[in-house]
Order: C-alpha cells, then structure tokens, then sequence
C-alpha cells in the first residue's frame, strides 16, 4: 500500500531524470486508488505513493534555498500542539524541521518514514521510526543516494546496475528465516536500522542512531502503581491511533493469546461497541488456538470471524508471499497472517489492530522461561555438577534411553554453553555445520569464520541491560521486532489491503515498559506475571492461565501429508535447478528430506521450508531479471 522513494545526485549541476523516479513510485503502487506525488529539480527527486492519508508531501523555500518533506505512514504527533491531519502532517514536520533541525524526530509519534531535503545545506534527510514499521532500503555511492520504502522501487528506476546477490542472507535465511538488517538480498543495498537517520551530505552517507531500546533505569515504584501507568499507557496507545481511524473501519488480530485479547478488549471500550475481531485455525490440533480466540471473542462481544487455513490456501498463497517482500521471507506464518487480513478486508475492514511487541516488552517467549533453568542448575556448587549429576544424567540417558534424562543430558551440555551463545545453541548452525549444509563457493563468500548469530551477539553485548531477561528482550526487540515480526505483519495487511496498528509498539509505551524491572516481569519461570496480573480483572482466566503457543503454521506436518506441497519440496529441494545452482551441497538437502520423512518433529520441516523459499525467490525474481 505505497511507500516513499527518492534520487538525489551529489553533483548539484545535474539533472534528476524524472520519468526513473516516476518508475520507482509506480512499482510500489498497490492499487489504482494510491495516488502519486512526484517532485524533481536539479538534482534532487522526492516521490510518494500512498491512499486513505497514509502519505503527505510538502514544500517551501527559504532565502531561495528549496526545502522538501515526505511523510510515509502515520504521525499521531508532529507538532508541540498535538496531531496534524493529512497534508499537514508533512507541512507541520517540515515547519518543525526548519526550527530545530533533526531534533524535532525525538517528539514524533508513530510509524513512519520520513525523508527531508535540506536546500540550505544541500542534505537529505530519511528517518525511520523507532521499531522500524516502515522499512528504507538504499543504496549510497560517491555519486547518488538512490533510497525507497519498498525494494521493487529501489531497482525499478534503471538507477542501480544488477548487483549480486549476497551470499550472508542465504546463511541468514536458513538461521533466522529472514535477512538480518543492515544487510538485504543484494550485496549493493542496505536496510536503514530502525530509529535511524540517513543523512547524505557530498557524497557522504552518514548513519546515525536517535533513539534505542534502554533498561538501565528500572523505576522503584510499587508494583500497584507500576500497573496503574501500564493500564494508562497502553490505554492512551490504542485510543491515540483509533483517534486517526475514526472515518475508517476498525478490525483486531485475534489469536486467542494475551496481547491480541487485551488489544481487542481496549478497542471494545473505547470504541463502546463490539470489534471485528478475526481469528485463523488449522485442522491440525497442535497448531490450533480457535477455542481461545472464541473465548475472548465471547468475553468482549466481539464480531468474531474465523478462517481455517489449509495446504491448498498455502500453495496459493506462495506467489503473493514472494511479491509482497520483494527478498527471500521464510516465516510461515506469514501465510495464516495474510488469510487473517484477507478475511477482515472481506467483511469491509480497512484498519487491523495488531498484538505485537507485547511477549518482547513484558517477557512472554517461552525461551526466556527456558533459560531460567540453565540459571538454577549452574548455582549447583561446580563440583556437585561435574562430578554427580552431569555423569549420572548422562549414564542413565545413554542406558534407559528415556525421554527425562535425554532432556536432562541436552539441558546440561546446553548449561555448559556461555551466554549469549547458549541463547542461539539450539539454532540450525549448531545442529548443521555450514560446512556440511553448504558448496565451498558459499564459504568462500561469506568467509570460514562467518557467524550469523554475531549481530545477536553483539546486541547482547551491547545492550543498555543490567539483567540477563532485559539482554534478551533486547535482542528481541532490535532483531526479532523489525526484521522479522513487524515486517510479516505489515506487508501481508498491505497485500490484503489492509492497513495494521501496532499499540504495543507505541514508543511511550514501550519506555514504559522497559523501567518495570525484570523481577517484576518474570521473577521465576512464569511469563508475564506483571502484565497478567495488571489485567486479571480485564482478561478471561482461561487466556491467562493459557500456556504460550505462538502463532504458526503446521507446514512441518503438510510437507509430510499433502500432496501437492511434498512434490514442491522435493522439487524445490532435490531438484536439478537447484542442485547445479552450487549453493547447497545434495548429499546435505537430500540427508535434510530423509530426516524430515523420518522424524516426528518441526526441526527439519522448517529448514526445508526456508530452502523452498529461497529457491523460488531466486526463480522469480534473480533468474528473471535482466542482465543489464
């Protein structure tokens, strides 16, 4: 649904070609209802592409010096007096601009991209907002900076030559199902991290940091007062965003779990009437959490609409995956999650409430739980570990054969990992070495000793934490949010037509919620404690007392049982295409199939998936692109 694109060429006495600019706005068009608005002079060319409000352009001139702002998305507060409508969104943020300069991005609230040209210092500007909702890919030189919302927009404008694609996002691809940020599918463009400016001066593209994700100052409030301000914000994030919705209709996710429940209850009280609220099952009982989503639909009255998805809907859905990410995205749940706004556009939905940002704010992934216990068992006195229950466990696993002490043995060899190591001990490189999965040309690209859990490593070292939870909400919030999650989230609502509100992501909300001190938030293994009990009076007790199930999509067990998608994979996989690629050795994908057939679990069937994905994005999109 649109986005925000732009040239501008160092050289000052050249000319923007503006029939390129033009073709880079039309590749992000979604729909005939997306209007265009095109600027170009001398050598700067702003676009954008946008419907129902969502984008807003502007324009003045100062001593004759010409200054420009485009704003892609929504700002709930450009200005010291509140929220600008519409055009005035772009007006106001670019008066704000020319009396403080960048400062004025520190009061903005929302999800957006913006992009100011400076004609006084002969600078571009582009931001994106703090959990990055709104993706900026580009590509910076000597020469120009060429920079767009969507990647079809950045290659559509003949600005940029082929490229290549680079070799790091397959390894990426296979730990992480998505291309970790700065890098992209091609090694000549980069993602601007979120809560960024790019800034391009003489040829210069300068990266710079305005805000980030802080636990260093746990408040010393009381907990009934804690719950108090959490009531209070997440309040005010939901009525702040419906307060831009009131001339559209208004739908929520509804999984069945704590953050979608309480998004879909706000929205029942401040809206004083029942929600549309939408919810996505599968035969498959394992992967299936409708009885939930009913039992919450039922506590708030809520319009409740259900899709069951099916292999026959995945195998449909596959090519509108690939065009909407415009790079390689394995998460499968993508694809519930497109059916799930499908379904609210059909019932005349335009605005989706979203529950993501909640389990990473307030601790709700199970693996937080899980490294609790690597916690207790290394407070055993070292010699009692060595000497007793690491040999015991591991005889009586290797004896009995039964599932507690094989647990127990892996837990223990998983203890003896240091953190932030442990974190990832579970992931495919550690089960799979790259050499093993992938041909010597790979290697040699990435390098021997290249590691794609070194970005999470470092987000840990990094992180602004004083407890080992905060460390890991950290990592998520900086990774799993903006390259994964949000960006699933986001282009599926737009392929449906659909526009989507994050409220747990409003960033008064999430300053909040990184001073509730991790005691709080977890103090045992139970997740969610201060959120569940700061909403015990609001939510069903059968969603707080749920275990943690996640929303996925059982393409394990359908590779396995449905035919159409176990002929794609095997073809996909094993076959002569992707053999001859020289990418994966065939003895690795064909061990990777046979495991798969054989074993009961998701492990293989994922890793099988991330494999087709990446095979047929390099058929539809590399395979076919031209050479020059």
């Amino acid at each position: 649904m649109g986005g925000m694109c732009g040239v501008i060429h160092s050289d000052r006495r050249a000319t923007v070609h503006r029939p390129a600019v033009e073709a880079m706005a039309r590749a992000m068009q979604f729909a005939e209802r997306e209007h265009q608005e095109v600027i170009c002079q001398d050598a700067t060319g702003l676009a954008i592409v946008c419907a129902n409000g969502a984008g807003s352009f502007a324009e003045t001139a100062r001593n004759g010096r010409p200054f420009y702002a485009a704003v892609y998305g929504d700002v709930y507060q450009a200005t010291d007096h509140g929220r600008a409508a519409g055009q005035a969104v772009a007006h106001a943020v670019l008066q704000q601009y020319l009396k403080e300069g960048l400062s004025f991005i520190d009061r903005l609230r929302g999800d957006f991209a913006i992009a100011v040209w400076d004609g006084r210092e002969e600078a571009l500007h582009v931001v994106t907002d703090r959990f990055r909702v709104h993706p900026i890919f580009y590509h910076a030189d000597r020469d120009q900076l060429v920079f767009a919302s969507r990647m079809k927009g950045l290659l559509a404008g003949s600005l940029l030559g082929r490229g290549s694609v680079r070799m790091s996002a397959l390894v990426d691809i296979m730990a992480f199902s998505a291309v970790t940020s700065p890098g992209t599918v091609f090694d000549h463009v980069d993602k601007l991290p979120p809560g960024h400016v790019l800034t391009y001066r003489d040829g210069e593209a300068r990266v710079s940091a305005y805000w980030n994700v802080d636990f260093t100052r746990p408040s010393r409030a009381r907990r009934s007062e804690l719950a108090a301000q959490l009531k209070q914000s997440l309040t005010d994030a939901v009525a702040v965003r419906l307060s831009s919705d009131t001339d559209r209709r208004i739908g929520s996710f509804l999984s069945g779990g704590i953050d979608s429940s309480t998004v879909t209850g706000l929205l029942t009280r401040l809206g004083k009437a029942p929600v549309k609220a939408f919810s996505i099952g599968f035969a498959e009982q394992r992967f299936n959490e409708m009885e939930f989503a009913r039992i919450a639909a039922r506590h708030f009255h809520a319009e409740h609409h259900e899709y069951y998805v099916t292999p026959e809907d995945t195998v449909d859905a596959i090519p509108i995956v690939l065009d909407s990410f415009d790079e390689p995205f394995a998460n499968a749940s993508a694809i519930p999650t497109y059916f799930c706004a499908k379904l609210a556009r059909e019932q005349g939905v335009d605005v989706m409430y979203a529950g993501d940002g909640g389990d990473e704010l307030f601790a709700g992934n199970e693996r937080y739980s899980s490294q609790r216990i690597f916690d207790y068992y290394t407070r055993l006195p070292q010699g009692l570990r060595e000497w007793f229950v690491k040999p015991a466990v591991t005889a009586l696993a290797d004896l009995t054969g039964l599932n507690l002490f094989v647990l127990g043995k892996k837990y223990i060899r998983r203890a003896g990992i240091p953190l932030p190591q442990r974190l990832y001990s579970y992931g495919l490189f550690n089960v799979i070495p790259m050499e093993d999965l992938f041909e010597g040309d790979v290697i040699k690209a990435v390098g021997a000793d290249y590691d794609p859990y070194s970005p999470m490593y470092n987000h840990y070292h990094r992180a602004p934490a004083v407890t080992e939870l905060d460390r890991q909400l950290y990592i998520d919030l900086k990774h799993t949010i903006s390259d994964n999650d949000l960006l699933k989230v986001t282009r599926m609502t737009q392929a449906a037509g659909v526009a989507v509100r994050f409220p747990f992501l409003d960033h008064h909300l999430a300053e909040f919620a990184m001073s509730v001190p991790a005691r709080m938030k977890m103090p045992a293994r139970e997740l969610r404690v201060f959120f569940k009990r700061t909403y015990a009076d609001f939510l069903p007790k059968e969603i707080l007392t749920k275990t943690k199930h996640g929303f996925g999509l059982p393409i394990p067990v359908w590779l396995r049982t449905d035919k159409r998608l176990n002929d794609m994979m095997h073809e996909l996989v094993l076959g002569s295409t992707t053999v001859q690629r020289g990418m994966f050795k065939k003895k690795a994908l064909e061990e990777l199939v046979e495991r798969h057939r054989t074993e009961s679990g998701s492990f293989y069937g994922d890793i099988l998936w991330n494999v087709m994905i990446w095979e047929l994005w390099l058929r539809t999109y590399w395979d076919r692109r031209p050479t020059v």
